[in-house]
């Protein structure tokens, strides 16, 4: 996400990346894309018990500092932070 790169305390969040994938395939995409957050692999199965419903076999949360989903969507959760991290923001 661009976003990590022009705010230094995006870390008061926590993204979480969720991938019906093997693990194989997600270590493959976080060492490509060069991830620094939670990439969860093989998890139709708990998608289905919280009732997460995957894009194109894959999506992200943003998480809150108080631990609450604010965002979901790789767009979303980037367009989020920026809006809680840009100077005069709130």
């Amino acid at each position: 996400m661009q976003v990590q790169a022009e705010f230094d305390d995006w870390r008061r969040f926590m993204i979480v990346g969720v991938t019906a994938g093997s693990r194989r395939d997600a270590e493959k995409v976080a060492d490509d894309c060069d991830l620094n957050f939670l990439l969860l692999a093989n998890a139709t199965a708990d998608c289905e018990a919280y009732g997460v419903r995957l894009v194109w076999g894959s999506t992200f949360y943003l998480v809150n500092p108080s631990g609450r989903i604010v965002a979901s969507g790789l767009t979303a959760c980037e367009e989020r932070l920026r809006a809680e991290l840009e100077p005069g923001s709130r």
